[in-house]
């Protein structure tokens, strides 16, 4: 049977309008937000907080596509929803408000896409549950019904009622997304059921986000372990020899060096470099007579400098106390530079 629907429905029509408005500002928002996070070599402390209030602007527009959609309330959509704007509220910089919408910007309004077009499969499927006509049914039948432009078909024909064509012409709406909506039912004694065909293109492109997510998963937990280069806020730190020193207890040695790496460990440091070495769990800080060698690589002494990424206020804060102990028995001197963005080499 086919129902051939002519006539518009103003609430599909309202529906979509909307839906093309916010997908409109979700690009500018896109757009706008990777411009000030990635155009600026050492963004100002007003800057991160702007691309971060554009962050939290694309989370409200994805929310209010899913309450356009009706879909806010499933729990898939409150999930992506919920995880895009807590990363989004983590960021300390620009470095993690790009990890954030690169794994969860456009997964979050596929998401939202996806269960919208579930919610209207489960539509479909409730209205053929209300035809009459497949309730004295025997045994098990599997039903296509397709919705398009031109109206509702059903294969086979003659299982369901004129009245049930029209309730889904009028209740499934689809807008510019999709030219057609496919749903598979299988009628068991009388009740119908959602089947989900296996869609090889659908799989394809779920296993390339996937592959997607897990890069960008990569390269933070690579950047964690200091294997890939580090950006973001920190400090600078330069250990110099005490003026004119030459003695044992006047110039710095590889302990020095260490308790300093340790202090900005404790204070939080997200990643260290020491002398443009990158610190790893293996790396090891030690003298070779006059020489401090950092991952077995001589580095420059006299000043010694560390580099770490983190908050630059509480690791200045952190360092303090050593500061002090250093410049006061030993003479040597220490100065401490608070910066908006660094970069750590990878080791």
């Amino acid at each position: 049977m086919e129902y051939k629907n002519n006539t518009p429905v103003p609430l599909e029509r309202k529906i979509f309008v909307a839906i093309l408005i916010v997908l409109f500002f979700n690009v500018i928002l896109i757009l706008g937000g990777f411009y000030l996070i990635n155009n600026r070599l050492a963004p100002p402390a007003e800057d991160f907080v702007q691309a971060q209030k554009i962050a939290k602007e694309l989370v409200e527009y994805n929310r209010r596509l899913a309450q356009t959609l009706g879909v806010e309330s499933r729990s898939q959509v409150h999930v992506a929803l919920s995880q895009f704007s807590y990363d989004i509220e983590q960021a300390d910089n620009g470095e993690d408000l790009n990890r954030a919408i690169l794994a969860h910007g456009s997964r979050t309004q596929e998401k939202i896409l996806e269960e919208h077009e579930t919610r209207q499969r489960e539509t479909v499927v409730a209205l053929v549950n209300q035809d009459e006509g497949i309730h004295d049914l025997d045994g098990r039948e599997r039903l296509t019904i397709t919705v398009n432009s031109e109206g509702v078909q059903v294969e086979p024909i003659n299982f369901l009622q004129e009245e049930t064509l029209i309730d889904i012409a009028e209740n499934v709406a689809l807008g510019e997304q999709s030219s057609s909506l496919i749903v598979d039912v299988e009628l068991d004694d009388g009740r119908a059921r959602l089947m989900t065909p296996y869609d090889s293109v659908e799989h394809i492109r779920t296993l390339t986000r996937e592959i997607d997510s897990l890069r960008v998963t990569l390269h933070e937990l690579r950047s964690q372990a200091g294997y890939a280069e580090m950006s973001g806020p920190g400090v600078v730190v330069r250990i110099y020899d005490a003026e004119d020193g030459y003695t044992n207890d006047t110039i710095i040695h590889d302990g020095d060096v260490r308790d300093t790496v340790n202090e900005l460990y404790a204070a939080g440091a997200k990643g260290i470099s020491v002398g443009n070495q990158r610190l790893v769990n293996t790396s090891a800080i030690r003298c070779v007579g006059p020489s401090i060698l950092v991952n077995d690589e001589r580095i420059a002494v006299n000043p010694v400098v560390i580099r770490a990424v983190g908050d630059p206020e509480v690791l200045a804060s952190g360092l303090e106390i050593i500061r002090i102990t250093l410049e006061v028995s030993r003479d040597l001197e220490i100065e401490i530079e608070k910066v908006d963005n660094l970069t750590l080499p990878a080791y």
